[in-house]
C-alpha cells in the first residue's frame, strides 16, 4: 500500500469501523453510566448526552452517514483531483480525534468510553498511513501542521452532527408515534 489511490480509501474505512463501536455501543454506555458521566461531564456531555439525555442508535447512525459520506466525497475528489490536502488534514483530524477526545475521555471517565477500542486498535495504523502518505506526497512539517490545524477544522463538523442528533431523535420518534395514531 505504497499509492494514493489505496491508502485514500483507509480514512473512510477507519472512520466507518471507528463509528461502528460508537453506533454499537453508545446508546447503552449512555444508559448504564448516566449518573457517572452526569458528574463527569456536567455540561458538554459525549454523544450529545446533554441534547437528549439518551443516545439513540438510529439518530446518532444518521449522523455517522452524514459525515461518513462528507469523508467519502473528500476521498474521491482528492483522487479525482490528484489534490490530498483537505483529505490529509481530514485524516489527521480523526487520527487526532483518537487520542484527543477517546483516549482523554476514557482516562478522565476511568471507565469504557464508546470509541476507545478501535480508537487504540487503529492509532497506529492511522500514524502510519499518514506519515506514508506524507512521504508520497512530500509534505513538508509546515504543511503538516498546516493540515493538523485543518483537520481540527474539520472535525469541529462533529459538534454539529451531535446538536442534530437531538432533533433527529425528537423528528424519529414522532415518526414512530404518528403510525399509531393512523
Amino acid at each position: 500500500m505504497n499509492t494514493m489511490n489505496s491508502i485514500v480509501w483507509m480514512f473512510p474505512i477507519i472512520f466507518m469501523l471507528h463509528d461502528f463501536e460508537e453506533i454499537i455501543m453508545a446508546e447503552v454506555w449512555g444508559k448504564r453510566y448516566k449518573k457517572a458521566i452526569d458528574t463527569t461531564w456536567p455540561e458538554h456531555q459525549p454523544f450529545a448526552l446533554n441534547y437528549v439525555h439518551c443516545c439513540k442508535t438510529p439518530a446518532f447512525s444518521i449522523g455517522v452517514e452524514i459525515i461518513f459520506l462528507i469523508f467519502v466525497l473528500i476521498s474521491l475528489f482528492s483522487l479525482i483531483f490528484q489534490n490530498y490536502f483537505i483529505w490529509y488534514s481530514g485524516f489527521l483530524g480523526i487520527t487526532l480525534h483518537f487520542v484527543f477526545i477517546h483516549m482523554v475521555s476514557c482516562i478522565r471517565f476511568k471507565h469504557y468510553v464508546p470509541g476507545i477500542i478501535t480508537s487504540t486498535l487503529f492509532l497506529f495504523p492511522s500514524t502510519w498511513l499518514l506519515f506514508t502518505s506524507a512521504n508520497i506526497l512530500h509534505y513538508n512539517v509546515s504543511m503538516i501542521l498546516l493540515a493538523c490545524l485543518t483537520g481540527i477544522a474539520l472535525i469541529t463538523l462533529i459538534s454539529p452532527m451531535h446538536k442534530l442528533m437531538g432533533s433527529l431523535s425528537r423528528l424519529l420518534y414522532k415518526y414512530s408515534e404518528t403510525s399509531k395514531r393512523a
